[in-house]
């Protein structure tokens, strides 16, 4: 018998802030994952830290289990520290394999409950893109019919210790306006044509980046912004409490002109933007295969 659940990463949020006096976020799953396999085959615990072992145990006492009968192992092609939903995609993994163990299925909200108790969570545990509660866990919303945005990711340099970040952050006065007309747009771009749609939630992520850096400064990001549109990009994704920079492409240009394009960006901020990879935008949601 062989368990593997795979949650997805995100490239940061495709809007973060403060409403009402509850901190939110807008999900960014991506084509990055991590994969906890639970297996009779194998004895132990493998590959999971600290964050992952406590998912492990907090899933078992919520479904009224004292321990872990079988192998487990956790294997992550995410990178910490960067604002990528590692430690997020690493506990919404490990709790779905441990509860498939014992024949339970477990919900996105239980996932997101489990995480909370740990730590600040991305909500990438829910389909679609979600409208969370990073800090509380509540979910006020979800939005189906995913654009697949292709997305070139870059790296500013250096970590973010998650906890330590929220601990510390503030707020820059009242901007409910503010994201109460974003999350409105959020919420309209899924009602329009699909190339309207992109065009919006480009608009939507690029005005949560340049709000961010009142909290979380990206250097030289109006400038990368520019360069991006100048090369056709609909927008960027920033990791509001990360170190990640995504330009967003439209689904209808192609692989190798979005390469050529990357390319240049690359070239043109080379030594402040580090190109690491080629992405996806995808639907949220832990994928369970059991193996015989």
């Amino acid at each position: 018998m062989e368990i593997i659940a795979k949650a997805p990463a995100s490239c940061g949020e495709l809007v973060e802030g403060v409403l009402e006096g509850t901190p939110f976020l807008v999900t960014a799953p991506i084509s990055m994952y991590a994969v906890a396999t639970v297996s009779d085959r194998f004895t132990g615990v493998h590959g999971l830290g600290a964050k992952a072992q406590e998912a492990m145990r907090l899933t078992l006492a919520h479904i009224g289990q004292k321990a872990l009968p079988f192998g487990i192992r956790l294997e992550s092609e995410i990178p910490q520290g960067k604002g990528m939903a590692s430690s997020s995609a690493d506990i919404a993994a490990v709790s779905c394999a441990t509860a498939r163990a014992f024949g339970r299925e477990i919900t996105g909200r239980e996932i997101m409950d489990i995480a909370i108790a740990i730590e600040p969570s991305d909500g990438i545990a829910f389909s679609g893109l979600a409208h969370v509660s990073h800090t509380t866990g509540e979910l006020f919303g979800q939005y189906a019919n995913v654009p697949l945005f292709p997305i070139s990711i870059f790296d500013v340099g250096g970590e973010v210790d998650t906890i330590a970040y929220y601990q510390s952050k503030g707020n820059s006065g009242n901007q409910d306006e503010i994201y109460r007309d974003l999350l409105a747009k959020v919420t309209h771009a899924f009602y329009a044509a699909e190339r309207q749609k992109e065009e919006m939630l480009g608009q939507v992520a690029t005005a949560s980046a340049r709000l961010n850096q009142a909290h979380l400064e990206k250097p030289q990001l109006e400038e990368f912004i520019r360069a991006a549109q100048d090369q056709g990009a609909l927008g960027i994704l920033v990791a509001h409490s990360g170190t990640v920079v995504g330009a967003l492409w439209s689904t209808e240009m192609k692989s190798d002109v979005i390469e050529e394009k990357t390319s240049t960006l690359a070239a043109a901020f080379e030594g402040r933007y580090r190109f690491m990879q080629p992405a996806r935008l995808i639907s949220g949601g832990v994928v369970c295969e059991i193996r015989p």
